[in-house]
């Protein structure tokens, strides 16, 4: 898996924390300023489900001064969004089993043009999800079905940053960490009418 990658800085990573119960949005804010080394600092994740729809989307916001991207030589940030829902972790802090979404830099543009795939441990499936990048969002968007329409949606963020220049970073830990890995991944209560 990505996380077991030498080449792979973990350079952010943003679990929410708490319950909400929400028909539209929800968002979860992130401390500015908080990302250690060269990596994007998330500033907040909004979860949206609209009325009547099957979709859910999640916004994944930067910092301005630090966009999401890569320099098409040498390095390039990643993105990962792990859905499940049982909210159990395995002994990195990391949700076990689910859904699992996300983007490189690199082919970011490709990406948003085809989709993103979404996959588990047993299962892949190709251009799923659909991508959307701004200067200092990206945005996923699925169908709940394919992730079985759960009403108790437990979720992370992982951003990291990963280098082609040979280096070896092992899996040390720098970048943005909210809350720590012993805290509960984020929950979101999924209520909406007319789905």
């Amino acid at each position: 898996m990505w996380w077991r990658s030498a080449s792979l800085v973990l350079a952010a990573l943003l679990v929410g924390t708490g319950s909400s119960v929400a028909v539209a949005e929800d968002r979860y804010e992130d401390a500015l300023g908080d990302a250690t080394g060269d990596a994007p600092d998330i500033v907040a994740v909004t979860v949206d489900v609209p009325d009547g729809e099957p979709t859910i989307r999640f916004a994944i916001e930067v910092a301005p001064d630090r966009p999401f991207g890569s320099d098409m030589k040498t390095w390039t940030d990643v993105v990962f969004l792990i859905l499940s829902d049982d909210p159990t972790v395995d002994e990195r802090g990391l949700l076990e089993g689910g859904f699992t979404t996300g983007v490189h830099g690199v082919n970011l543009e490709a990406q948003e043009q085809a989709g993103a795939l979404l996959s588990t441990m047993d299962d892949l499936w190709w251009y799923v999800v659909d991508v959307d990048a701004d200067e200092d969002t990206l945005t996923f968007t699925l169908d709940r079905k394919l992730i079985d329409s759960p009403t108790d949606l437990y979720w992370q963020v992982l951003m990291g940053v990963e280098r082609f220049d040979g280096s070896d970073e092992g899996d040390e830990m720098e970048g943005d960490t909210y809350p720590e890995l012993d805290q509960p991944p984020a929950h979101y209560r999924v209520i909406a009418a007319g789905y």
